[in-house]
C-alpha cells in the first residue's frame, strides 16, 4: 500500500508584487507545513498558466510532524542565476527528480550556530525550471538520522514548480 501524501504551497505575498508560488510540495500525511523562522522575500516573479512563482526570492517553512514530535526546517531559494551549495561534512551525493526536473542531491552534516557547535543533517536539492526560468534551491535541516531526510526524496519527484 502506498503511503498517502498532501499536496502543501510554499508562497509569499509581495506588497507590489502580489501573492506568489514558490513551490507545491507533497508530503506525507503525516506531515504539516508551517511559517519558518525567517520572513519570506520575493524580488522578481514570473507568470505561467495563470500563475505567479518567485523566480528570484527566499521563503522558509517548518515541516511538523506532531505525533511522533518532530520537525525539520525546510529552507527554499529561487534565482534566475546559479545558486552555491551548502558546505556539507561527509557529503553523499545522488540524482533524483523534481517536479519532472533533472536534480541533485547531496546528504551530509553542517556545523551551526555562533561557534559552529550546533550540528545539523542537511538534505540538499538543486535544480534548474527551464518553464520558469529560475533554479531551485532546497534545505531540508534536522538533528536527526540523515535516513529520515532521505525519505523525502521520492515525494519531490511529485512537487510542482510550475
Amino acid at each position: 500500500m502506498k503511503p498517502t501524501t498532501r499536496e502543501h504551497v510554499i508562497a509569499a505575498t509581495h506588497f507590489v508584487l502580489g501573492p506568489s508560488n514558490f513551490l507545491m510540495l507533497r508530503l506525507p500525511e503525516n506531515w504539516d507545513l508551517r511559517l519558518g523562522r525567517t520572513p519570506m522575500d520575493i524580488d522578481y516573479t514570473i507568470p505561467w498558466e495563470g500563475v505567479r512563482w518567485a523566480q528570484e526570492g527566499r521563503a522558509s517553512a517548518l515541516l511538523v510532524d506532531s505525533k511522533a514530535r518532530r520537525a525539520i526546517e525546510l529552507s527554499v531559494r529561487t534565482a534566475r542565476g546559479s545558486i552555491p551549495p551548502p558546505k556539507l561534512v561527509d557529503p553523499h551525493p545522488g540524482v533524483c527528480r523534481v517536479g519532472g526536473h533533472d536534480a541533485t542531491y547531496a546528504v551530509g552534516a553542517t556545523n551551526l550556530g555562533l561557534f559552529g557547535t550546533k550540528r545539523y543533517t542537511v538534505l540538499h536539492v538543486a535544480y534548474r525550471c527551464d518553464e520558469t526560468q529560475r533554479g531551485v534551491d532546497l534545505r531540508f535541516m534536522h538533528k536527526g538520522s540523515a535516513e529520515m531526510l532521505e525519505a523525502f526524496i521520492p515525494p519531490l519527484e511529485r512537487a510542482r514548480c510550475h
